[in-house]
Formats: structure tokens, C-alpha cells, sequence
């Protein structure tokens, strides 16, 4: 059987949801865009069985068809329309579940953290607490770095039964953890805040299709890899880059020289033709919080002009020496999260400019690239 959640799920994560807002909610476009839906969510079920008893080859490629089209429409337009239409919806009907909901996995999946959170605790108060609703609205307040009310949330999906062991659960047992974390990632925040003079961190500027993102760099922690990523941005190697791989929820990535090219099968493999090595198994080594600009790399010391910025604290990304694994964060975004949250593959880096470095040359340590 295929469920309303099931396929909503599968809808956000395959299109991009541009939500848009009005003096007045659309109720007949709203209402004409539910009636498609729910034919559409009746039928599905029907083709799977229908293709289940089929014996004709003939027919089952006729019920598959059937089938692939009205998922395609369910994921490129009914979805899409839906999701433009739930917040003001919503926002004129608070009573409308349905409406907040999809508001609710619209914003989540557009990385809009805060407007998540703030109608998944809406929704909460109004006693909506679905299983969808109580572990994305607590996955957002984890992403807003706010661990106790995620903790909250989750706990409370978790005692009543609804807690998704791949979406809410796995982020119940890291709020405690990153709790901690927090507290000393902004202790040390404060620190940097402070420092004047040579002591400020270096700062870069990325102008892309989609606006300005300012980074602060990590220079006290990852000396090397902050070298490494400055010398690349002034001898112009970003400019003109795509963000090749974007996944919401997630992080965007970007940084490959062969994104510039018009073969896109390549995007993701090329580096600068050198390795530089990790720098996170260091006991000062930051931590993945929202905003964290990381190396990507293809193994322990193989990163090289490859970088991501993180939508979400990301754990598994932490550096664990004792397995080898672990990515180098070696920045993070001080102004433009809005812009990096909202990033698409294909987005390019217009131009990058260091703005802010310390008095000293940033000429990395490097290694040939083993790699063919």
C-alpha cells in the first residue's frame, strides 16, 4: 500500500519546494489541489495490485506507466502546488492539520529550520501529534542547535509510541551529547568574538546565484586545510565553481574544478591534484554544528579543494580516530545561512575573496594525490 506519509516523504525529498505567500489563501486552488491528491493516493494502491495479479506483459507495462505518471504528477506538481499553499493556508486556519502539516515538511525539507519549528510547536500545542509531526518538528529544534527542546519532542514521540528510529530517533541520542557540544562551541565562539588585531580569524566571501555567504575560517584548529582553502580562493580556484552535490537536510557541497566543465557525469571526482591531510583527530578539533563548512575527501588524508556546509548538526561526521574517519571542519557560515540552506545543484560560486587573513603566507603542506 502506498500511504499519504510515505509518498509526501517521497515528494519533498524529489522536488524543490518554493513556498510563497499571499494577502489571502487560495481555499479553491487548495481544495482543487487536495481532490487531485487524493484520487491520485486512491489509485496508486490500486495499479500496485493491479500489477501484482497482472500475467500479461502487455498489461503490466500498461499499469506501470499508469503508475509512473501519476507519481510524477504527485511529486513535480500536486506536491509542489500544495506545499506553495499550505502556510497561508494554515496561517488563516490553524484548525487545518492537513495544511499546517505539509507546511510543516515543506519548510523542513527547504532547511527552514525555524518556521519548522515553529508550526511543528504549534501543531504540538493543538494536540496534532502524528508521528510525522513530532519527529521532524523535534529534528528541527535540534538543527536550530536547541538540544533541550529537541530532547523534549523526541522523548515524548518516543513515549508515545510515534518516535522514527531513522529520522527522530537517531537525533534522541545525540541531544545530550551535542548539548555539551554546544556549550563549548560557543564558549569558544565568544573567544574569536573578541580577538582583535592578528588574532581575528580569516574571513572569505562567496558570491553565488543565490547570494552572499560569508565564512569565518578556523585557523587556530586546522591551520593547514585553512591554508589550503585560501590559497585556492586567491589564485581564483572557486570562481566560477557549481555546487555539485546537494542534499537537504543534509549539507551542500562543492569546490570540484571539473564542476566547471559541460560534463556533469564528472562533477564530484576532480581536486586540485594535490592530498592535504586531515587535521581532525586533534583533541581541539571543531565539531559539526549548523553552518559548519567541512573538507569532503574520499578517505583519511585525501581532501583537497572539496568542501561542504552543513544544514544540520551532522554526528557521524565527527572525527574518530580510533576508526579512521572523521571530516576536518575548518570554518563555518557567519553571515548567509539563508542562502547556504537554500542552495541547488547546479548553483555556482560567482566569484570567492579572502576578506579578512592574518600576517603570515598560507602556503598549504601537501602530498601527490595517490589517486589516477
Amino acid at each position: 500500500m502506498v500511504s499519504l506519509r510515505v509518498l509526501t516523504v517521497v515528494a519533498v525529498l524529489g522536488s524543490c519546494v518554493t513556498m510563497v505567500s499571499a494577502a489571502e489563501p487560495d481555499l479553491k486552488a487548495w481544495e482543487k489541489v487536495l481532490a487531485r491528491k487524493a484520487v491520485i493516493l486512491e489509485r496508486l494502491p490500486e495499479l500496485q495490485k493491479a500489477f501484482r495479479a497482472a500475467t500479461e506483459a502487455e498489461d503490466r507495462e500498461k499499469i506501470a506507466k499508469e503508475f509512473g505518471e501519476l507519481r510524477d504528477e504527485f511529486q513535480g506538481k500536486v506536491y509542489p502546488e500544495l506545499a506553495k499553499l499550505a502556510p497561508e493556508v494554515y496561517a488563516a486556519d490553524p484548525k487545518n492539520f492537513e495544511a499546517g502539516e505539509t507546511a510543516l515538511e515543506a519548510y523542513f525539507q527547504a532547511n527552514k529550520y525555524d518556521d519548522a519549528a515553529r508550526i511543528g510547536d504549534q501543531l504540538i500545542t493543538a494536540g496534532r501529534k502524528t508521528q510525522i509531526v513530532m519527529n521532524i518538528t523535534g529534528v528541527a529544534h535540534f538543527a536550530r542547535h536547541d538540544f533541550a527542546k529537541a530532547k523534549s519532542v523526541l522523548e515524548a514521540a518516543d513515549k508515545d509510541g510515534v518516535l522514527h528510529p531513522q529520522l527522530g530517533g537517531r537525533y534522541l541520542e545525540e541531544t545530550d551529547t551535542y548539548a555539551g557540544y554546544w556549550e563549548a562551541e560557543q564558549a569558544i565562539r565568544a573567544k574569536e568574538a573578541a580577538a582583535t588585531g592578528d588574532k581575528q580569524l580569516p574571513q572569505v566571501l562567496f558570491k553565488t546565484t543565490k547570494g552572499d555567504v560569508l565564512l569565518e575560517l578556523f585557523e587556530n584548529e586546522a591551520p593547514n586545510t585553512v591554508a589550503n582553502f585560501i590559497s585556492l580562493v586567491e589564485a581564483k580556484e572557486y570562481d566560477k565553481i557549481k555546487f555539485h552535490r546537494v542534499i537537504p537536510n543534509f549539507m551542500a557541497q562543492g569546490g570540484d574544478p571539473l564542476s566547471k566543465d559541460d560534463d556533469p557525469r564528472n562533477d564530484g571526482s576532480g581536486g586540485p591534484g594535490y592530498v592535504i591531510k586531515c587535521e581532525c583527530y586533534q583533541p581541539n578539533a571543531r565539531l559539526h554544528f549548523r553552518g559548519s563548512l567541512s573538507m569532503a575527501h574520499a578517505g583519511k588524508d585525501t581532501g583537497g579543494s572539496q568542501f561542504f556546509l552543513t544544514h544540520l548538526p551532522t554526528a557521524h561526521l565527527n572525527p574518530n580516530a580510533d576508526e579512521e574517519r572523521g571530516h576536518t571542519v575548518f570554518g563555518r557560515i557567519v553571515k548567509g545561512m539563508d542562502v547556504a540552506a537554500a542552495l541547488e545543484v547546479g548553483d555556482v560560486i560567482e566569484s570567492a575573496k579572502v576578506i579578512r587573513k592574518r600576517k603570515h603566507e598560507y602556503s598549504p603542506v601537501t602530498q601527490p594525490d595517490p589517486r589516477p
